[in-house]
């Protein structure tokens, strides 16, 4: 899969990074445009604008650390 980034969309394969020429005010509109989406990752470094999906394996434990809160929550609560 190739990365593709235009206006309206962004896609971009898992652990693609792409960089961006832009400035800070470029960053802020293209982040109000993304909204929520966890994925791309956006980061600003002087004068580049980063966009960056994670690999698969990276959510795992993210997800894996979600159950467990889930699980001392019901817990607690219950």
């Amino acid at each position: 899969m190739f990365a593709v980034v235009t206006p309206e969309k962004i896609e971009l394969p898992a652990g693609a990074v792409v960089r961006l020429p832009g400035n800070w005010l470029d960053y802020q509109q293209l982040s109000q445009q993304l909204g929520d989406r966890s994925c791309p990752r956006l980061k600003y470094r002087s004068g580049e604008i980063l966009l960056m999906a994670p690999l698969p394996q990276h959510g795992r434990k993210a997800h894996l650390a979600a159950h467990v809160v889930t699980v001392l929550l019901e817990v607690v609560y219950k």
